[in-house]
């Protein structure tokens, strides 16, 4: 009886009341906001996006935009030129006004499809723009030489190549007067073929 009147006013037979078992058994995210926890508890939800809202929404459009830009623009360098070079092996088969009208329009559906399709590439799709993005933040911990040490590094790399190029010649010369001085290379006038005599 003493349980029944216990269920009655909410509080069970060790104490505690049902509605803190109730809430216990809530998610935490359910116990922030009946709380009366503010917005900034509460969990963010996921976005699930499978690869950009919408068809001008970019994937992360703040996050890798160097590497983005610079992609892109090879990639159009490199579609400009392969449109070009269709057009100028197009232009030839054709004769009258159909010799420039089918060639620029081929080469106009040519930039507009590799343009759509690299938009996607780097704007829209989750892989390519996530590796660009990895790629730029790996790029940023690179620790780059400096200027006067590039610099003094070429002077030495220069000096080398040149100085072995001397010795080589120099040695080659040596032995070739040897071989002939032997009689083992039949170098008739070598001197004078060497030194213009």
């Amino acid at each position: 009886m003493a349980e029944q009147e216990n269920k009655g006013s909410g509080v069970d037979t060790n104490g505690k009341s049902s509605v803190a078992l109730e809430e216990r058994k809530k998610p935490v995210s359910d116990f922030a906001t009946s709380r009366g926890g503010n917005e900034a508890s509460k969990p963010r939800e996921i976005e699930s996006k499978s690869s950009g809202g919408g068809f001008f929404d970019i994937y992360k459009p703040t996050q890798g935009s160097t590497i983005r830009v610079w992609t892109g623009i090879a990639y159009g360098a490199l579609v400009c030129w392969f449109a070009y070079f269709i057009y100028d092996k197009l232009q030839p088969m054709f004769n009258g006004s159909m010799r420039t009208i089918v060639p620029v329009s081929v080469a106009a559906v040519i930039i507009a499809g590799f343009g759509l399709l690299g938009y996607w590439a780097l704007g829209l799709n989750r892989r390519a723009s996530d590796f660009l993005i990895a790629t730029e933040g790996e790029m940023k911990k690179v620790n780059w030489t400096s200027r006067k040490e590039i610099i003094g590094s070429t002077k030495v790399v220069v000096f080398v190549v040149v100085s072995m190029s001397i010795l080589l010649f120099v040695v080659d010369i040596l032995f070739m007067l040897f071989f002939s001085w032997i009689g083992v290379l039949k170098a008739e006038g070598l001197w004078e073929s060497l030194w213009g005599k």
